[in-house]
């Protein structure tokens, strides 16, 4: 896949969202949908399915390891980038492609590019 899709940010913490955006916006990516719990990402998935997810693990109102059981039950395989300070909550995830926080635009573009979205 191409990047120019459309991106989920799975993020309780608006600054940090809003830095994963500018990131992935200078590496192609179009539109953008946010959600700070479960819930909410279910729904912005069901209005536009994303092309890319980036999920934090430890939300305010949830989990989002949880998030992405459920977005996976509903659409399938998506490409997944858990941005998260806890990478060891996510213990023996299979195929999970971590960026750990504080970040930087290289680690994000590297997780794209594991993922093949280049």
């Amino acid at each position: 896949m191409t990047r120019g899709g459309h991106v989920l940010i799975i993020e309780d913490e608006m600054l940090i969202g809003i830095d994963v955006l500018n990131c992935l916006a200078t590496l192609g990516f179009e539109t953008f949908a946010f959600a700070s719990a479960e819930a909410q990402a279910l729904e912005q998935a069901r209005l536009k399915r994303p092309d890319l997810v980036t999920i934090d693990v430890g939300l305010l109102n949830g989990d989002g390891l949880s998030a992405a059981r459920a977005l996976s039950r509903e659409h399938g395989a998506l490409p997944f980038i858990y941005i998260t300070g806890a990478p060891e909550a996510l213990g023996d995830a299979p195929g999970a492609v971590v960026v750990e926080k504080p970040f930087v635009h290289r680690d994000l573009e590297a997780a794209c590019e594991k993922l093949g979205l280049h």
